[in-house]
């Protein structure tokens, strides 16, 4: 799945802020409780990955998400 290092890549919080998106095209289906539950605790693991790196998502209309080093770390 991964190499284990110290510090985890730019280049693969990039993918995991491009998986992001995917979890908005879920928004109109319906989903029961429990699938829905698990999909958002996957999509806030995600998040919370990219901003423990010190970097955020900002998600830009037509172009996808970008990442945005968070001042100060």
């Amino acid at each position: 799945m991964s190499i284990l290092n110290n510090k985890t890549e730019k280049e693969a919080l990039k993918i995991m802020a491009a998986a992001l998106k995917h979890f908005e095209k879920l928004e109109p289906y319906f989903m029961n409780a429990e699938d829905s539950f698990k999909a958002r605790l996957a999509e806030n693991a995600l998040r919370t990955l990219i901003e423990a790196n010190g970097y955020t998502v900002v998600h830009r209309i037509g172009k996808g998400m970008k990442l945005v080093r968070i001042p100060n770390r």
